[in-house]
């Protein structure tokens, strides 16, 4: 017999925002730029026949990155690497195979800052200034240390740069895995460097490549996307296609479990969807955006285009420096439906993150 307290389980809460967005507008939205650590990118093209020309040179030239095993917090405040990847270009590292539940996690963010979320004992050894998890307030058993690595006073000689050098060298022996991606500021830097100068330091570097899969549904009803539809239901629609439900009115068998579009809708002769797995920075986003964006706006007969971006599950901010829960399913992601000639829409996922704060 189930315990009746079973039954009076509710969802996870979750919070979504939309907002349109002027389709002339040039720069690049806010969810795109404060959205760091992305693992995942799926598109949905309705009516397309092929891959578009410019989205396949985005996406498959030059979107490596590295694994690095073993790495030490104190390596990442080193001055060298500070002046070479922090400054100059923009750097995305990130642990793996932690629980940001259950272990420490080490982040670069960016924007420069080094993010360290730590168990309540390791935070104490290590004797610089934190604060306590928002999501855990009342026991305290996670703390989170921030570190601006651009600031003018974290430079050698300075007596916050010299602190904190010296407790994550000797107070703090934790190694992590990692993955690291470099952005570098001119196109004729070669984004490995970062991985040689890992490798100079005898660590052991790995070569990542992103995952590609792709489907092609025919015969396909889709919602056609107004200002007068109600979009919950089109991102609605668009989670169900992604995710392999089934579309097709079987009105012959009751107990097939079936979606039925929301109206008004479009018959297609085939939809196609592709997805991309692995490390992407916010400045591959940026360039798929203007890719999409200029695609869709000279095919004025199609429909829209969907871009869907999740993040990291165990990462251990969200949006900026907001710090992420982890007490749901973590989820951070953001979907946006391209139009010709049209608003953009963009819809934020926040699951329970309802209170974000920045962790300065």
């Amino acid at each position: 017999m189930l315990s009746p307290e079973i039954w009076n389980f509710k969802a996870p809460q979750h919070n979504f925002s939309i907002e349109k967005r002027n389709h002339k507008k040039p720069d690049i939205p806010d969810v795109v730029r404060s959205h760091y650590f992305n693992h995942s990118i799926s598109l949905v093209l309705p009516d397309t026949l092929r891959i578009p020309d410019g989205l396949q040179s985005c996406m498959f030239n030059d979107t490596d990155y590295y694994r690095i095993k073993g790495v030490n917090a104190f390596e990442l405040t080193n001055k060298e690497f500070i002046e070479a990847f922090v400054k100059k270009g923009e750097l995305t590292l990130l642990t793996v195979d932690n629980r940001i539940d259950l272990d420490n996690s080490v982040a670069v963010t960016p924007s420069g800052h080094l993010i360290l979320s730590l168990l309540t004992e390791d935070f104490q050894k290590l004797g610089i200034e934190g604060k306590a998890s928002f999501f855990d307030r009342k026991v305290h058993s996670r703390y989170v240390v921030t570190i601006d690595l651009k600031a003018d006073n974290f430079t050698p000689g300075k007596k916050k740069y010299e602190h904190v050098r010296t407790s994550l060298k000797e107070r703090f022996n934790k190694k992590f895995d990692v993955i690291v991606s470099w952005d570098p500021p001119d196109e004729n830097i070669c984004p490995s460097s970062v991985a040689a100068w890992f490798h100079k330091r005898n660590y052991s570097v790995l070569l990542c490549h992103q995952t590609f899969s792709q489907r092609i549904e025919y015969s396909v009803k889709i919602p056609i996307l107004s200002n007068e539809v109600d979009h919950d239901k089109f991102f609605e629609w668009l989670g169900v296609f992604s995710t392999f439900g089934n579309l097709k009115n079987d009105k012959e068998n009751d107990y097939v479990s079936t979606y039925q579009c929301p109206s008004p809708s479009l018959d297609v002769g085939q939809t196609m969807y592709l997805q991309w797995t692995g490390f992407f920075t916010r400045k591959q986003i940026a360039t798929l955006y203007r890719v999409i964006r200029e695609y869709v706006s000279m095919q004025k007969t199609l429909p829209w285009v969907a871009l869907n971006v999740q993040g990291f599950l165990d990462s251990p901010v969200s949006w900026d420096l907001k710090e992420h829960t982890f007490y749901t399913d973590g989820d951070n992601s953001y979907t946006i439906a391209f139009r010709p000639a049209a608003h953009t829409i963009i819809q934020r996922s926040l699951v329970s993150n309802n209170k974000p704060r920045i962790l300065q």
